[in-house]
């Protein structure tokens, strides 16, 4: 998937999570240029309807919740058969990797993170959401160590309607309540108990129930009782024990009523308003178990008897040395006896059978060179000529399976027997070396491919770029051969090389005497984007834009960014429907058509400049400037008229003089 583009937006970057529903991947999103996080649910899962309620669940829950602690959500959507949520990137590690870097925390940092986490739930629980899935690997630290919940892939909003459900695969059991376990009902006193399992964690470094299987820690969840963290950490304070402690409480009336008030009780004990202890002190008058009278007399008797057999037990060992003595001296002349015999059955008899046997004659080698090697194989066997294990090597031109090289050479005589020192040595074409075109590289950088083909495959890759709306911009596209295809060591495969999109140009429109909402239906309906705008640090964008960079008419490629630059925050009047407004210096805008001269003939793009005067001055003021389409004549403009004075509207067209209207208004 990576190098994909979805929608034409989420530019894939690289797999950077994989839970047990989706894999998430970083991603580029190009229209609002920032770093997204896109989870993609998993091939298997997408005709599971159920799957699929689930994650389209998590979206809706979690992109209600706006929370600091909470990882926010920007969109969810489909494209062919692939699923995906687009969210918040964080850059960092999750909680269960910060504890394993750092072992167990410090009790004020543990508490610290807790309390983020529950003011997170807090906010969630407010919306009726339960998360039912808290757990370190769903708790992301970000590089500033702020603790964010993601994946609310099981949440689902609470109602008087609930039913029950089991833990499934999607939930981890070392941090689910008795009641998930047993598969009872689940509401917010499930998540604290949780957040109880997960403190208990970051105190000490480990989980407060394990076993070989799942099923056997869920039981542990519902039957036993855990132990205050302080019996692994003793610095831990007794408060945080009894916090820990009445989170993870059976009955969920035990536990505490909110993660408001958890947040309360941990507040208090960073600011030491709850009394600490330093852990648990065994009871030195707790009831022993006291040997008895019987077991005694019987220890007495043990003692007696015992001396009564060292005496009898030290003329034995007397009698036992004698008899070791014999036995290693009995070995000692097998030893012997058994090397000797070796010796002989190994060395002398081979020489002597050797020197009594008829004499062997050496037999020729003949030119194995351009035979198969079974032929070769059953000559040598035939004339009993030794020969060691063939070695195989690749050949351009040489088939698979026939000899192309031996030693000694045809002609040279050596003794046969598989116990002569010479043995013949052949080598074996294996055919043309081949290797198949990887099948994972579509998507994947064009330059990495290059080098992967090139230096270790041994191919020659041969590049040709062309356009795509799938695949990103300088990643592969596909292969000639296909991938997947096997090829021989040396030959030409091309690679095709993404250019992106196909940007086409268009004529930039006008947008001048249009309001923010205006501008950005007119920018999208030609496929351009809205850019800087000017002033900047205004709060919203009242008013009308009165420039605009590229100009009205310019022609550009398609998604280049458009500047605004905005004038005053005046609004348009209502009533007469000649769309006047009043000026902050007391003038008021007039609206005027203008009109194409009927004598005379325009092209598409009509180069318009108008100027008003206003006053005595006679001072030409530039108004209006640029290119505008000729199906939007007759066109609009803004006259400011000053009441009791004169103005005059003077208008030019393709660089020459048009006309000129007096503007006013009565007093």
């Amino acid at each position: 998937m990576t190098g994909r583009v979805l929608n034409n937006r989420y530019e894939l970057i690289e797999r950077i999570g994989s839970g047990g529903m989706a894999d998430v991947y970083k991603a580029k999103c190009r229209v609002l240029k920032r770093w997204v996080a896109v989870k993609i649910l998993k091939d298997e899962f997408v005709n599971d309807e159920e799957f699929l309620e689930r994650f389209e669940r998590e979206a809706y829950a979690a992109g209600s919740l706006n929370h600091p602690n909470i990882v926010s959500i920007y969109d969810v959507g489909r494209e062919g058969n692939i699923h995906y949520i687009v969210m918040e990137y964080i850059d960092g590690i999750t909680l269960k990797d910060y504890i394993r870097q750092n072992g167990a925390l410090p009790w004020q940092e543990a508490a610290e993170i807790a309390i983020s986490v529950l003011s997170a739930l807090h906010k969630a629980h407010r919306h009726s959401i339960i998360h039912r899935d808290i757990k370190p690997q769903n708790i992301l630290m970000t590089s500033d160590n702020v603790p964010k919940v993601t994946d609310f892939g099981i949440a689902r909003a609470a109602s008087t309607s609930t039913i029950t459900r089991k833990i499934d695969t999607v939930g981890s059991v070392h941090y689910s309540s008795p009641e998930q376990a047993r598969g009872g009902y689940t509401d917010e006193k499930s998540d604290i108990y949780s957040v109880g399992v997960t403190l208990f964690e970051m105190l000490t470094g480990r989980v407060p129930f394990d076993a070989d299987n799942p099923v056997s820690v869920a039981l542990k969840h519902i039957e036993e009782e855990p132990l205050a963290p302080s019996r692994f950490a003793p610095e831990i304070p007794e408060a945080m024990d009894g916090i820990v402690l009445r989170a993870m409480k059976k009955s969920k009336t035990e536990r505490y009523d909110s993660a408001l008030q958890m947040i309360a009780e941990l507040d208090h004990l960073k600011k030491g308003e709850i009394i600490e202890r330093n852990g648990y002190e065994p009871d030195p008058y707790a009831t022993r178990v006291m040997g008895s009278l019987e077991e005694e007399v019987l220890a007495g008797k043990n003692v007696r008897k015992k001396k009564a057999n060292r005496k009898e037990k030290k003329e034995k060992k007397s009698s036992k040395k004698g008899f070791l003595i014999a036995s290693i001296y009995i070995l000692l002349i097998g030893l012997i006896v058994g090397g000797i015999w070796l010796a002989y059955d190994k060395i002398v008899r081979d020489v002597v059978g050797a020197i009594l046997a008829p004499k062997k004659q050496p037999v020729e080698v003949i030119n194995y060179v351009g035979m198969s090697i079974e032929e070769a194989i059953a000559d040598l066997e035939e004339k009993n000529l030794p020969y060691v294990e063939p070695v195989y090597e690749y050949h351009d031109t040489v088939p698979k399976g026939i000899v192309i090289d031996q030693k000694p050479t045809a002609g040279i005589s050596i003794m046969p027997g598989k116990d002569a020192i010479t043995k013949v040595e052949l080598t074996v074409s294996n055919g043309v070396e081949q290797v198949v075109i990887p099948t994972d590289i579509k998507f994947a950088d064009y330059v990495e491919v290059e080098i992967h083909l090139r230096d270790e495959l041994k191919l020659k890759p041969r590049e040709i770029a062309e356009y795509s709306d799938e695949v990103a911009e300088g990643r592969v596209i596909r292969t000639e051969p296909e991938m997947g295809s096997t090829v021989a060591v040396g030959s030409e495969v091309i690679i095709y090389r993404s250019l992106g999109p196909e940007l086409k140009d268009v004529i930039v429109p006008d947008l001048t005497g249009s309001t923010m909402d205006e501008a950005k239906h007119k920018l999208l309906s030609q496929n351009l984007t809205v850019g800087k705008i000017f002033p900047e640090g205004r709060e919203g964008y009242k008013g009308w834009i009165i420039d605009q960079e590229p100009k009205a008419g310019t022609p550009v490629k398609e998604l280049t960014a458009i500047n605004l630059y905005f004038g005053d925050e005046q609004s348009p009047a209502g009533g007469d429907g000649i769309g006047a407004s009043i000026d902050p210096a007391g003038s008021t805008r007039v609206t005027r058509y203008i009109h194409l001269p009927p004598n005379r003939n325009f092209g598409n793009i009509v180069e318009l400049v108008v100027y008003y005067t206003t006053g005595d001055t006679g001072e030409e003021i530039l108004l209006r400037q640029g290119a505008v389409e000729k199906s939007r004549f007759p066109y609009e403009v803004l006259v400011p008229v000053t009441p009791g004075e004169k103005t005059t509207l003077i208008v030019y067209m393709d660089g020459e003089f048009q006309y000129e209207e007096e503007v006013f208004i009565q007093q």
